[in-house]
């Protein structure tokens, strides 16, 4: 189970145990208030009835009027007019009174129990009778059961707007553990993200922070590390001084295009070498001799972008030696290429360049798939 669906039910838990304490409360309270009221109730009606009989005492029709217009203008269980002198009632009413749609399991929960109160009929200065009234609980009841009604149903309003409000802020509270899920997951791919707002919420805080702090290292290993890894690549593979690949690589790429004899196509492998490189070194110095060679390896990069099949295949084997591997390349391409090469390199011998006529001496040589290699 999620942590949000715990701290949601946790919630709702919490807020059941305290509504159904407030509840029951309450409903304490109103029952123990309506067992006063009724007891109060029946105790005034005995008092006033028998203030009303001291002067009808000896009446026994006025007796029983008086008692039937107290007993039916209120909730009574009974009335009763008691001879003191024989102990037999005098007058006798009594009724029960219908449940108003209270239901039984409530009635027997409450356990509210008939009030009854008691006021004596006086003869000059003889008692003569008791008036002994019970007041029946059905109304305080049914108040009760209205109560309870209202009570619960603004308790459950109450509960479930708090139950929304309380998951809307744990799903706002918990958001940036979803999104440090996904900045896990991002950096599965390599990618690395970093959450621009922190909750306000200090634990939440700390977290996303360290967090941030983790991605942002590992960001900085990662860059470092490709880093690392693509200068290493360029170093085993690329020639330092012309940009051009070297001879490690071009040997690779030779013995793949011969040795494939299913996939591998014929073409041709022209040879350019620097004519007297180390005479070069001694009269024009190392700084215009490798200026020399960098401008003959921009001229072979410039003139093989006519042949896409050159790409890459390009390279400087070692001191003034290149080498271009064109698969797929007839003969007459490879000859117009040295033509057109050799023009560009009489280009720099009349800058200065180089001091040596020709500048460079250059060969081509055919191949097909399943030669054996050249080196």
């Amino acid at each position: 189970m999620s942590l949000f669906k715990q701290l949601l039910i946790a919630i709702c838990l919490f807020m059941v145990v305290a509504f159904a304490g407030s509840f029951v409360v309450s409903l304490e309270s109103s029952r123990a208030q309506y067992v006063n009221q009724l007891r109060s109730h029946a105790q005034d009606a005995a008092t006033s009835l028998a203030l009303s009989l001291t002067s009808n005492i000896d009446d026994p029709a006025m007796v029983e009027l008086m008692v039937a217009s107290i007993f039916d203008s209120g909730y009574y269980a009974s009335i009763r007019v008691v001879d003191l002198a024989s102990g037999d009632a005098i007058v006798e009413r009594s009724a029960t009174p219908d449940n108003q749609g209270v239901p039984q399991w409530f009635i027997n929960a409450i356990g509210l129990e008939p009030a009854g109160g008691e006021a004596i009929v006086s003869r000059g200065w003889q008692q003569t009778a008791r008036v002994e009234v019970v007041s029946h609980p059905m109304f305080a009841l049914a108040k009760l059961w209205q109560s309870a009604l209202g009570s619960l149903g603004w308790l459950l309003v109450c509960g479930v707007v708090s139950a929304i409000l309380g998951a809307m802020l744990l799903r706002r509270q918990l958001k940036p553990l979803d999104y440090m899920v996904a900045q896990s997951q991002a950096i599965d791919r390599r990618e690395f993200l970093v959450l621009p707002e922190l909750p306000r919420t200090p634990e939440l805080r700390r977290v996303v922070q360290a967090m941030n702090q983790m991605v942002e290292k590992l960001k900085a290993l990662f860059q470092e590390s490709t880093e690392r890894s693509e200068k290493l690549r360029i170093e085993s593979y690329q020639d330092s001084l012309t940009g051009l690949s070297n001879r490690r690589y071009f040997d690779m790429q030779l013995n793949a295009h011969v040795s494939h004899l299913e996939d591998g196509r014929a073409g041709y492998l022209m040879m350019l070498r620097v004519n007297d490189l180390a005479g070069l070194n001694q009269r024009l110095g190392g700084k215009r001799t490798d200026a020399l060679l960098v401008a003959v390896a921009e001229q072979l990069v410039r003139h093989c972008e006519k042949y896409p099949e050159t790409r890459n295949l390009i390279s400087r084997s070692r001191g003034g030696e290149f080498a271009v591997l064109a698969p797929g390349m007839v003969h007459d391409e490879a000859v117009q290429l040295v033509q057109n090469l050799d023009a560009a390199l009489q280009s720099l011998e009349a800058t200065g360049a180089s001091d040596v006529s020709p500048v460079a001496h250059m060969g081509l040589a055919p191949y097909s798939p399943g030669d054996a290699s050249l080196t």
